[in-house]
């Protein structure tokens, strides 16, 4: 008896895997959510075990707003750039243990920790794929002084407005799906590993409290440092 269930089971969760994955128009044209990436060490300076560093990245987004979040499982140490160009915040906060500070930066600022990636260079291979759903074009990154070829895929499928501003990928005019940063002697790999269509209160995109303004300068160091632990 129980067996003749089974199969509308099956229909009935692949039609939930296909809904999830593929996504309507509606879905595809998103202006606001969250993405989740999940993060693979290329190379680790860190004397910390892996278990102990970033796990996953998380972009909340609305329109031209940001809140993205990197942080780690030790105390409430992360780094997090907010950008809301209609209140001019395009800041970056650290926190590292009980130290909480912030660059100031602006809409043509790199944010500070990308020192190793300026100069690259992006190209369209014109190659595509499909993450999370969405339709995807791959590109390939050239840094000075690097040998290593790079890959990364993005989207136009998630309507954002300038959606890498103040990181290096800029020039870019989509969401990226797939991609890699260089903090000092760290590579991280990012892949989306979860998109999520939901409001995002306004608490994220507004200025943090109790934060300590430095220069990019220090904030770099400090990044550097808190990566290569």
């Amino acid at each position: 008896m129980k067996n003749r269930y089974l199969p509308l089971f099956y229909v009935l969760l692949l039609i939930f895997l296909l809904a999830s994955c593929k996504g309507d128009s509606a879905y595809k044209n998103m202006r606001e959510g969250e993405i989740y990436y999940n993060i693979k060490y290329i190379s680790n300076p860190s004397s910390l075990s892996s278990d102990l560093l970033p796990k996953e990245l998380v972009i909340a987004f609305r329109n031209d707003l940001f809140n993205t979040s990197l942080r780690t499982p030790i105390g409430n140490s992360g780094i997090t750039t907010v950008i809301n160009p209609k209140e001019n915040i395009f800041d970056t906060y650290l926190n590292l243990l009980s130290f909480k500070y912030y660059f100031k930066g602006n809409s043509k600022d790199l944010q500070p920790g990308f020192s190793e990636m300026k100069g690259m260079t992006v190209h369209d291979t014109g190659r595509k794929s499909v993450i999370c759903g969405f339709n995807c074009r791959q590109a390939r990154v050239d840094i000075p002084e690097s040998e290593t070829t790079r890959y990364i895929w993005y989207t136009n499928e998630i309507r954002v407005e300038k959606p890498n501003r103040m990181t290096p990928y800029r020039e870019i005019d989509g969401v990226l799906m797939d991609f890699f940063y260089i903090i000092g002697k760290a590579e991280m790999q990012f892949t989306a590993d979860e998109v999520i269509v939901k409001q995002i209160p306004d608490k994220e995109f507004e200025k943090k409290k109790n934060y300590k303004e430095v220069s990019a300068k220090f904030l770099d160091a400090l990044i550097l440092k808190m990566i290569s632990f």
